[in-house]
């Protein structure tokens, strides 16, 4: 039988969690979708609020706050309040967030290498496009569905 490409990108998602998880050295109390908020958060200079991140990540309004307060208790973000409206609160980073987004980043291009070793830039290429494609026909469709 051959195996269907959605569970084949859920191993190969499973291997690089695996991975990512057993990267020592690292002061880090991070789950991964947590990690992936932060990279979000020191990659983009512009303000960033937590609708901004729901909408990204295409989380749910009650996962963003759960991961943004368990992220701001570990020190790794603030919110700061906006001035012409008090319920919105301005997502950043700190500097303990910054040297951890550092660090996790130096294994992520680890990981790249590993998983591309033997593979040319032709066979990447036509793999982003591949996975570009599917996210979109997901996205159209959720939005059909």
């Amino acid at each position: 039988m051959e195996h269907r490409i959605g569970m084949e990108i859920r191993v190969l998602s499973k291997y690089m969690g695996r991975y990512l998880d057993d990267i020592h050295g690292i002061d880090c109390m991070l789950s991964g979708p947590q990690g992936l908020i932060l990279i979000y958060l020191c990659e983009n200079d512009e303000e960033v609020y937590q609708k901004d991140i729901e909408k990204y990540f295409n989380i749910r309004r009650s996962t963003a706050t759960g991961l943004l307060n368990s992220l701001e208790k570990n020190g790794y973000i603030t919110k700061e309040p906006v001035e012409n409206d008090k319920r919105m609160k301005k997502i950043k980073a700190t500097e303990h967030a910054y040297s951890t987004v550092e660090k996790i980043d130096n294994h992520v291009i680890q990981l790249e290498k590993i998983m591309l070793d033997g593979i040319d830039e032709k066979e990447v290429k036509q793999f982003r496009n591949t996975i570009s494609k599917m996210t979109l026909n997901l996205v159209k469709e959720s939005k059909n569905g």
